[in-house]
């Protein structure tokens, strides 16, 4: 049986369930900024073409005992990582591996282990290893939205079909960033060392390690579960995690039966009411706001998400 209605309760939460009733509409719906704009507001007023559905070849599915992750992957700025990975998961490596070092407030990072070459076993496609992908020098596509140029680790940011992305706007170079929930690929001090260490931020953006490590996806829905491991480090020191923490499996969507998928949808980051979005975000608005920063970064904006709604 499918978890919608666990997940429907979910995004009800992230995203709000009750609608500004002092928004100010113009007559083509379209949202007329107001002072009363609100995320909430924005999200319940977008339009059913504002919304993309996931893409199921690039969705993996990761089953834990805590409950099932969903992760979003993207080729456009990680293409090697990306097909790797799916290989690797389409030939079972992941499976029955565990997250091995689950830090609070960092990452948690799991994936096999071999203690030498000749326990990996043979692979049909992709490889073990992996060149580092840290930077895109390609163009951006027509669904890059620009948005802050005071950020710390970036010329500027902004958000690419879901994913918040950095540039360096001498060199034309972009790299998906290290927010929370984002899935990234451990390596060794050689740049061509991961390959099977896959990382998700559990903790507060570690924007440091952005354009030192790969990120190639992140999570779309499932944190909770990422949050439910079992940390490998506490106050008393290190905690041996074996048998701990299973991957019982991952999965490409798209080789799943199609009851089994679900139908997630994703604000389009290049659309009006996402754009709306942000300026909400900046400055929030209510009677419980006394001060308005006219900040935010970019690791610090929820991309809406929800399951798709029936159309008749």
């Amino acid at each position: 049986m499918k978890p919608i209605a666990c997940f429907l309760a979910v995004f009800c939460l992230l995203m709000g369930c009750q609608v500004n009733s002092n928004l100010r509409m113009n007559s083509d719906h379209s949202i007329q900024p107001d002072a009363t704009l609100t995320p909430t507001s924005v999200t319940a007023h977008s339009t059913i073409e504002e919304w993309r559905l996931l893409d199921v070849e690039n969705t993996l599915y990761l089953k834990l005992d805590s409950g099932q992750v969903v992760i979003e992957l993207m080729p456009d700025l990680a293409p090697q990582h990306v097909s790797n990975t799916k290989a690797l998961v389409r030939q079972g490596v992941f499976d029955g591996s565990n997250f091995y070092r689950v830090l609070d407030g960092f990452v948690a990072q799991g994936g096999p282990i071999f203690a030498a070459d000749e326990e990996k076993p043979r692979l049909s496609q992709g490889s073990y290893s992996i060149a580092e992908e840290l930077t895109f020098s390609g163009q951006l596509s027509g669904y890059y939205t620009p948005f802050d140029q005071t950020d710390a680790y970036a010329d500027e940011t902004g958000f690419i079909k879901g994913f918040a992305v950095g540039r360096d706007l001498s060199t034309g170079e972009s790299w998906l960033l290290h927010c929370y929930g984002a899935l990234g690929m451990g390596r060794a001090n050689e740049l061509d060392s991961g390959g099977t260490e896959l990382y998700i931020v559990n903790g507060s953006a570690q924007r440091y390690l952005d354009r030192n490590v790969t990120v190639f996806g992140r999570v779309i829905a499932g944190m909770e579960n990422i949050q439910a491991l079992k940390r490998s480090a506490d106050l008393s020191g290190p905690i041996d995690l074996t048998g701990e923490n299973i991957i019982e499996s991952i999965q490409v969507a798209a080789d799943l039966p199609s009851d089994e998928v679900l139908s997630i949808e994703v604000m389009k980051t290049n659309a009006e009411s996402f754009k709306q979005l942000l300026k909400a975000r900046k400055n929030r608005t209510g009677e419980w706001f006394v001060y308005q920063h006219d900040y935010i970064d970019a690791c610090g904006v929820p991309i809406p998400v929800r399951i798709q709604t029936e159309v008749n």
